[in-house]
């Protein structure tokens, strides 16, 4: 066994979205209140032949389900936003500024909504050789609010849809672990 031995500990920068839009729960921007947790499900088809019975011959790989949780620490729109995709914004008619949410007309795609989330372990430092990056999550779960003698937390539960222009034929279409993206444009 060569090379340095890593072994994963602590939180994890947690990016939502891209460049001047982008959220990053990095413990310098946006803080967490609780460690997070990602789940990446291949979903199969079982292959029976009847030459074996009811025992199953093969699996076939049909796609992938995957769901993010993790808990911020800070209460703002942005925040409020990503643990509320189905909502709209309600902006100043001025300066454009979000000033409030209001719930998404019936009907919206969840999709229209979805962003790229990067998952970085702090330790790894510049070293993104184990970032795991999903290129579409939007929340889905419930957007609760405590109010009680204790710090309010925002829990946010996202889940993984395909990325723009897919190709089932080849892999890459929904998450890829690493610093290299196999769908990066040439």
């Amino acid at each position: 066994m060569s090379g340095e031995i890593k072994i994963p500990f602590g939180l994890a920068d947690i990016t939502i979205g891209e460049g001047a839009e982008a959220v990053k729960f990095d413990g310098k921007d946006y803080f967490q209140a609780d460690g997070g947790e990602v789940t990446l499900t291949p979903v199969f088809q079982d292959i029976n032949i009847a030459d074996f019975g009811e025992s199953v011959y093969d699996k076939i790989l049909t796609g992938y389900t995957g769901t993010f949780t993790f808990v911020a620490a800070q209460n703002d729109m942005k925040t409020i936003q990503i643990a509320l995709s189905a909502s709209e914004s309600i902006t100043d008619t001025v300066t454009s500024e979000v000033t409030g949410l209001m719930d998404a007309k019936i009907g919206t795609s969840l999709r229209s909504k979805a962003k790229k989330v990067t998952i970085h372990p702090r330790t790894m430092g510049a070293d993104n050789s184990l970032d795991i990056n999903i290129y579409k999550m939007a929340s889905d779960g419930d957007f609760t609010k405590s109010f009680a003698n204790e710090q309010g937390n925002q829990s946010v539960s996202m889940s993984m849809l395909p990325r723009d222009g897919m190709d089932v034929s080849k892999p890459g279409n929904f998450f890829y672990i690493g610093d290299t993206d196999p769908n990066a444009a040439a």
